[in-house]
């Protein structure tokens, strides 16, 4: 499960973060709990496997965040919503167990340890269909969180991880009781997906969290968030630092939707992205995602259909860029002796190029 080189996309300096000699040390302690394993880097900080020094046999998993300015609202929050948060007991929600300050002065937050693997780290070697059915899941997981007493306070990508049997989990923070009187204030990676009434500090409400999982879905579809957001440079970067492989990935999905397919997608993923025009709540987005998926359906998807990927913690052996990596497209044949075939050949590679030029386009 260990990430060979868990440190080595940075992302671009930030004033507020101190990067350098900041990550604990195998060893090192969190407060009662051991630093065992360094794991995975998120666009919120690194995640590291811990032990608690004093409770033999108990094992956690420990997010440090990257940038100290995240202190209040983490400790802030925990201290005011923690019992709450442990008080939801349903399948795939970690309630986060402690927290406090690194050595260094970074916060950390401690939740039950799993195996698997952060869920944009694997995304992209899912198919289309199967990571749109994912966000699915993630809005039951909040009817049930709702029935609790519990809303979407922030919505932080490296709070998800993907089991080994492709179970969505939620680690740790971005829920919050109705009501609660813990900040408003946001982590730094949940900002990207925030409605801008909140980033201003606004309580979170139906619409705002709509706004954060639709611009999740865009996430999860394109493996990167529109430039032209106004937030400070390299924010959306740090969102999207672990999906690796991006730009084939999504091409792939692409290729493998028909002309109306994309161009309804299109409009899905407007309306869901648009500051001040989205979706009135989460129900609708859910249903405007499961009308897509019912209307693309077919005895032979190409590629569509849900497969079984194996995780971190299933056997598979991590690679250094991420977990899984998809599998790559198909070679052109190379030309035969006709001009016929040759021509063939030479219009498929220029409709990928246009495909290609296309959808970097709509993420710009």
């Amino acid at each position: 499960m260990t990430d060979p080189t868990p440190h080595s996309r940075a992302v671009p300096p930030d004033p507020a973060s101190r990067m350098a000699a900041a990550l604990p040390a195998v060893g090192e302690r969190l407060g009662v709990w051991r630093v065992t394993a360094p794991l995975f880097e998120v666009g919120s900080g690194h995640w590291f496997r811990v032990e608690h020094a004093l409770a033999a046999g108990e094992a956690g998993l420990a997010l440090v965040y990257r940038s100290e300015a995240d202190a209040q609202a983490v400790l802030m929050r925990f201290a005011e919503d923690s019992d709450a948060l442990a008080r939801l007991t349903v399948p795939g929600w970690g309630a986060p167990m402690d927290c406090g300050l690194s050595p260094s002065g970074s916060p950390y937050l401690v939740v039950p340890a799993m195996e698997g693997a952060p869920l944009m780290r694997v995304a992209m070697a899912l198919p289309l269909r199967r990571r749109m059915e994912l966000l699915l899941e993630l809005v039951t997981l909040l009817d049930a969180a709702q029935a609790h007493g519990l809303v979407l306070h922030e919505l932080d990508p490296g709070m998800l991880w993907l089991s080994p049997t492709q179970q969505l989990c939620w680690l740790g923070q971005g829920l919050a009781p109705r009501g609660s009187e813990a900040p408003a204030t946001l982590v730094r990676a949940a900002e990207p997906l925030a409605d801008p009434r909140q980033r201003q500090g606004a309580r979170p409400d139906a619409r705002s969290e709509a706004h954060a999982l639709g611009r999740l879905l865009g996430l999860l579809i394109n493996g990167r968030l529109p430039r032209k957001d106004g937030l400070p440079d390299g924010r959306v970067d740090s969102v999207a630092i672990e999906a690796a492989a991006t730009p084939v990935a999504s091409l792939q999905s692409w290729l493998s939707l028909s002309a109306a397919h994309r161009e309804s997608l299109d409009r899905l993923l407007d309306r869901a992205m648009t500051d001040g025009h989205t979706f009135p709540d989460r129900a609708a987005l859910a249903r405007a995602v499961s009308d897509w998926l019912a209307d693309t359906a077919s005895p032979h998807p190409g590629g569509m259909s849900r497969i079984v990927v194996p995780l971190p913690g299933s056997g598979a052996r991590p690679s250094s860029s991420m977990p899984l990596a998809p599998e790559p497209p198909p070679a052109l044949k190379p030309p035969g002796t006709s001009w016929a075939e040759r021509i063939a050949g030479l219009v498929a590679v220029l409709a990928v190029a246009v495909l290609l030029v296309w959808l970097l386009m709509r993420t710009h």
